[in-house]
């Protein structure tokens, strides 16, 4: 089996998507399956395929784009189709997997419907919940139209959770399925704690609560903001919040001008698994996941959860169980929540040990050996219905 992969994000951008495009390529080297990604140039680069990344069953072919205002660390890009088409012909994949819906992504679409391969997609991100945080409401009917269209090639859509499949499926998608997140917990685990890393981030004796992702309006940062007033105000000099990440929305949360605020910036390796592990509570004020991958990392170093009851998490944080939830806005009980962990020991290390509990049951190779179920299940599918077609 040959699989070709368009991708809209790719490392060395930092995000879910691109995180588990790495785990799912290193998986199938291991399978010894060939794979090719088609994914956005950081640096400008037209058509140019990475030798330092090659081996014998991975490639991956770059292309220039533009950088995108409502995420600048993104690259959008629209490859030539005479220059796609020719690329993917050589490779002569048995199916396409697209996994966003824009750019690269597109062309995806367009390569697999011209050559009648089998075409899987994944719905990773939900952009109409997104809008309204870029003040971009009224482009919502027209994207949810759009979106629908784009989905409706595909011979199988892979949602990431629970959630995000009965919501697609209340907007009447088709031929839904569920791929869900692993993790690795070699990578993100307790015994990465470090207390030279804790003095680093300015924690000390300090309670330090930790953030990791995007910093954008989207994310709910809001509500960690109005919790470090409170917090502050309530408990001075008790308290340390970190910040590991970047985006639009990094400029506001230095502007609040707090003294017990580090923004790390994004941290990858070691680095990040030590600052996970070295923080007490992780601080997740999302209710847009489609899944929520950083949470689950957070899980396996050990740190509680104070998080959103809405979205993908819900698939794996129970409250009162690994975590503490509140409402999608609601920041009197965020907050309140964030004190309950930071205030009782008992309470903290129960989550705690529930939570690396709920990790260490997400293991990526079981993830992925489903994945490629999927896959053969479509090219069956496809096969059978052409031999149906010819007789």
């Amino acid at each position: 089996m040959k699989i070709a992969y368009f991708t809209d994000t790719y490392a060395p951008e930092v995000n879910g998507v691109a995180n588990t495009l790495g785990k799912l390529s290193d998986y199938l080297e291991r399978k010894n399956i060939k794979h090719a990604f088609f994914a956005p140039a950081y640096n400008n680069r037209d058509g140019i395929m990475e030798p330092d990344v090659l081996s014998q069953n991975k490639r991956i072919h770059r292309f220039s784009g533009v950088r995108v205002k409502m995420s600048p660390e993104s690259c959008m890009a629209f490859p030539r189709v005479a220059l796609i088409n020719g690329i993917c012909d050589a490779f002569d994949p048995d199916l396409i997997h697209v996994t966003t819906e824009f750019g690269i992504g597109y062309r995806g679409l367009k390569y697999a419907t011209s050559r009648k391969l089998p075409l899987i997609m994944s719905c990773h991100t939900d952009f109409c919940k997104y809008l309204k945080y870029f003040d971009l409401d009224p482009l919502e009917a027209i994207a949810e139209k759009y979106l629908k269209w784009f989905y409706s090639f595909s011979d199988k859509t892979l949602v990431p959770s629970k959630h995000t499949l009965e919501k697609l499926k209340e907007k009447e998608y088709n031929n839904l399925g569920l791929w869900t997140r692993g993790i690795d917990t070699s990578k993100f685990n307790a015994g990465f704690r470090s207390n030279e890393v804790r003095k680093m981030l300015g924690a000390g004796d300090k309670f330090a609560f930790l953030y990791v992702g995007r910093l954008s309006p989207e994310k709910g940062l809001r509500l960690l903001i109005h919790a470090i007033n409170e917090i502050n105000s309530r408990f001075p000099g008790k308290a340390v919040f970190i910040f590991t990440g970047d985006g639009p929305y990094a400029e506001k949360i230095q502007q609040a001008g707090f003294d017990n605020v580090k923004m790390t910036g994004f941290k990858h390796g070691k680095e990040l698994s030590e600052i996970y592990a070295s923080c007490d509570c992780f601080a997740f004020p999302s209710g847009t996941e489609t899944f929520g991958n950083t949470a689950l990392e957070a899980m396996a170093s050990g740190l509680p959860v104070v998080g959103i009851n809405g979205g993908g998490v819900t698939d794996f944080l129970t409250h009162d169980f690994n975590a503490l939830l509140s409402g999608e806005n609601n920041q009197y009980t965020f907050t309140n929540n964030l004190i309950s962990i930071m205030e009782d020991r008992i309470l903290r290390n129960s989550l705690s040990e529930n939570a690396v509990k709920t990790a260490i049951s997400r293991k990526w190779d079981y993830i992925f050996d489903n994945l490629l179920k999927d896959y053969m299940e479509v090219i069956e599918k496809r096969t059978s219905t052409s031999s149906r077609r010819a007789s």
